[in-house]
């Protein structure tokens, strides 16, 4: 059986008289035209747009993963694990990475499956509970990206205008990026390149003016607790690495997808090693601890410390820029993966509609960006980090998992990228995945649990509606 085949007899678009997306098979090394695949040729129905280039896949990854959090977090990280926590980033790459190896061989050979680890796990296990729990957790963790996205940038507007409500202000940046996100893909990936790219541009700033007072001796003694702290604060730092999977999330709307997204995938988990790793290294180098380990804007601080005012105007640029960035790529991926769902009978079927001027699956974008408020609602960013962090190890599991049974139940599945050294890397994957829940705190495992129940009773309720609909007609 042709590869052609295999993806078009992977999802069957349900019955509906409402406008859905049907399954594109994207040949091998075929340059799509956006204008000419508007309306699927076996049923008619309207086509997500191809949009997105290298630059604007990758940078989506990199801006999605630099999230605002890294400018919080970075003082009481470096707290807990001292100088070591360079090494904390570094590993958190190499796990990042095991990860990355299955969903660039996933993304690459079912590159027309939008949703990413949802339409995975789907290929291998089919409309099952493993299929709708990655998607729930990973759906979870970009709605919750958005909100904690929104939260950030928020209150570092209300640092300089204290006047201004923070969470009514998040409500609204969570909108107007509704809108954006509306217009379409291209529009979309414009944005996420021009604001990654001064994010990026400002932190490689911040890393060159931290020269002007860096002392090597400010790295001694390397592990002042132990080695113990330096991997626990992995899991810790991780989500901050997990962003880069939105890339798979919009994977039927990249060019030449099964080229283009192990590329991206690798070239932007390059990049956020780099930047985290760089700006580690920047902080404790460039200003003494005293100066940012107390501080809920540890950045800031020490850019003030080593290039003053100008310094910190730079910092709470790159701070906003990066919320921004975050918000941009979680709405655009959550909203992907309520489509999946919704295209996989796991979700109610009025969320895989697209509008048919922009392409783009806006009721599914609706129902992200209502559940974004709902938790910028909670007001509790603890809340909220707890369910990033475990959404995605969840997530890349059930990923890890899914490519395993794909390489025995479709051998000849062509696949433009295989994992090197497989299985190893995969395994690693799980094992890596599992270690990092294991050090979250027992209120965000037993958050997790509720969550799962929360979920699969949903499934069973739509379930039993779906047989009730179909016995009636």
């Amino acid at each position: 059986m042709t590869r052609k085949h295999l993806l078009e007899n992977a999802y069957k678009p349900l019955q509906s008289n409402s406008l859905t997306v049907a399954s594109i098979a994207e040949k091998p090394g075929s340059k799509e035209n956006p204008s000419k695949s508007r309306l699927s040729k076996s049923s008619g129905e309207i086509a997500l747009r191809r949009g997105l280039n290298l630059a604007q896949t990758t940078f989506l990854g990199v801006g999605t993963a630099i999230c605002g959090t890294m400018f919080a977090i970075m003082g009481r990280a470096i707290g807990a694990a001292g100088p070591s926590i360079v090494i904390t980033f570094l590993i958190g790459g190499l796990f990042a990475l095991f990860d990355g190896f299955s969903y660039a061989e996933l993304g690459s050979a079912v590159p027309s499956s939008a949703g990413g680890a949802v339409s995975f796990v789907k290929r291998a296990f089919g409309e099952s509970i493993p299929t709708f729990l990655a998607g729930w957790f990973d759906w979870i963790g970009s709605i919750t990206d958005c909100a904690l996205g929104a939260i950030v940038f928020a209150f570092s507007i209300n640092y300089f205008l204290g006047w201004l409500e923070p969470y009514a202000l998040a409500i609204i940046i969570l909108i107007i990026f509704a809108l954006i996100n509306f217009k379409g893909v291209k529009t979309m990936g414009i944005a996420e390149l021009i604001l990654t790219a001064i994010l990026v541009s400002s932190l490689f700033l911040y890393m060159a003016g931290s020269s002007l007072s860096f002392k090597v001796e400010r790295f001694e003694p390397l592990f002042p607790r132990g080695l113990l702290p330096t991997i626990l604060m992995v899991g810790y730092i991780f989500p901050t690495y997990a962003g880069y999977e939105t890339i798979t999330q919009l994977s039927e709307e990249v060019k030449t997808a099964g080229k283009t997204i192990p590329r991206a995938l690798f070239l932007s988990l390059i990049l956020i090693t780099v930047i985290f790793t760089g700006t580690a290294i920047a902080t404790i180098g460039g200003a003494p601890s005293e100066t940012y380990l107390e501080s809920n804007t540890p950045l800031q601080d020490a850019a003030n410390y080593f290039m003053g005012p100008m310094g910190v105007l730079l910092v709470t640029l790159g701070s906003m820029i990066a919320t921004l960035s975050t918000i941009n790529g979680s709405m655009a991926g959550g909203t992907r993966i309520a489509y999946a769902l919704s295209r996989s009978n796991l979700l109610p079927s009025l969320f895989k509609r697209v509008h048919p001027k922009y392409r783009t699956p806006y009721t599914s974008l609706a129902l992200t960006t209502f559940l974004a408020i709902v938790f910028v609602l909670t007001r509790s960013v603890d809340f909220i980090v707890y369910v990033i962090a475990l959404g995605y190890n969840v997530t890349a599991i059930t990923v890890a998992f899914s490519l395993i049974r794909l390489r025995r139940t479709e051998p000849h599945l062509y696949r433009p990228f295989k994992v090197p050294l497989y299985p190893y890397p995969t395994i690693l994957a799980i094992l890596t995945s599992l270690l990092m829940i294991l050090t979250l705190s027992i209120e965000s495992l037993i958050l997790g649990l509720f969550f799962g129940f929360i979920g699969v009773g949903l499934l069973m309720l739509a379930r039993k509606m779906q047989k009730t609909k179909a016995h009636e007609g």
